[in-house]
């Protein structure tokens, strides 16, 4: 009877043991990477962004053959006002850059950015 006690003891323990040794994570529960468009800055957001997508044809050596410049911050505006920087870059159809949309959270954060008014800080 003994032998019986300890036995079950000891597979109520592994069994008891084994789901206590799962390890959960933010990362993996809800996903690692998050966008923060509440204070989208023009610098530290939209720069990258547009370095990194825009500016092998948008800048000022390359727009000659594209026909738009947006490399600085006057430029980009005239894109703003006119609609045509959150139309481009959400257009699946004709794509901004060509190769594919940007993700969504770089269009999220032109997206906020444009409507806060587009500021220049």
């Amino acid at each position: 009877m003994k032998k019986l006690v300890f036995l079950l003891f000891i597979v109520t323990a592994i069994v008891l043991s084994v789901p206590s040794c799962y390890y959960d994570n933010e990362v993996d529960l809800y996903g690692g990477n998050t966008c923060d468009t509440v204070a989208v800055s023009y610098a530290n957001d939209i720069v990258p962004i547009l370095n990194t997508n825009c500016y092998n044809c948008h800048d000022a050596s390359t727009y000659t053959v594209s026909g738009y410049q947006f490399d600085d911050y006057t430029s980009l505006k005239d894109y703003v006002t006119n609609g045509s920087l959150e139309g481009r870059t959400n257009d699946a159809s004709s794509p901004m850059p060509p190769t594919e949309l940007m993700d969504d959270c770089n269009r999220a954060l032109i997206k906020a950015w444009i409507a806060a008014g587009a500021p220049n800080n």
